[in-house]
């Protein structure tokens, strides 16, 4: 018996067909796969202004224990933040400067805590050109609280031959800068006390102050006129609400 193999033959158009997609694929997948550089980035490096001050320390402290101050060389500013503990009135300071930049006045000057008027300085870079920085000093004291002596319905009576007893909270332990005034109704200093011990109690926050002076100094406080009892207590004071009067 004979068999007959037929063959199937493709049609020419479906292998032209087939080979011109594959064709189209590969293009495809290269486009989808294309290399796409970035934009180049340009860095703009400045000079650093040489009247700049670098930094500015406090030293009174001592070195290791030196106080950083904030220095904004755009405002021309230097923020010190100074605890009240300390209690200076006067400030050693070290600052840096740029290679061949001055100071004026020197880092050894002392810069005064309560000075009335801002105290500046001019830096000078090599070139002749200049800037000036302002000294802002911060102290860092919490509130101050001086307890009544009177109230509402009664008036403390103190004679000038007795002492009076303070007490309140946040009073910085010195004489030197915790001060007793009596001030009138309009808030006018009339008599400073003199501080009876030596120190203030720093936890119960009390001293002892008396007049002091002589009886003629005392006679300037009028007798049965009200007064109040004001305190400076470094950068802060606090005046008491009820008056007290002064008998002889």
């Amino acid at each position: 018996m004979n068999t007959k193999i037929t063959k199937l033959k493709t049609p020419l158009f479906f292998v032209a067909f087939t080979l011109f997609s594959l064709l189209t694929s590969c293009d495809n997948e290269e486009e989808r796969w294309t290399d796409v550089k970035e934009d180049p980035v340009t860095e703009i490096v400045t000079d650093l202004d040489a009247r700049r001050i670098i930094s500015f320390k406090v030293v009174n402290p001592g070195e290791s224990q030196a106080i950083y101050s904030a220095v904004n060389n755009l405002e021309k500013t230097i923020t010190v933040y100074l605890p009240s503990y300390y209690e200076y009135e006067y400030l050693e300071t070290s600052i840096s400067l740029p290679e061949k930049t001055t100071i004026t006045p020197a880092a050894t000057e002392l810069v005064p805590v309560f000075a009335k008027t801002p105290f500046t300085y001019t830096t000078k870079a090599a070139d002749g050109t200049t800037a000036v920085y302002t000294v802002k000093i911060v102290i860092q004291q919490p509130k101050l609280v001086l307890r009544e002596l009177s109230s509402e319905t009664s008036t403390y009576t103190i004679p000038v031959s007795s002492s009076m007893f303070l007490k309140g909270e946040n009073f910085v332990p010195s004489y030197e800068v915790t001060k007793v005034y009596a001030v009138d109704a309009q808030g006018n200093k009339k008599w400073q006390f003199q501080q009876y011990n030596e120190g203030l109690d720093i936890f119960s926050f009390s001293a002892a102050y008396v007049f002091g002076g002589t009886s003629s100094e005392v006679i300037t406080l009028e007798p049965d006129t009200d007064y109040w009892i004001q305190m400076e207590s470094y950068n802060l004071t606090a005046t008491m609400k009820y008056p007290i009067r002064i008998t002889k």
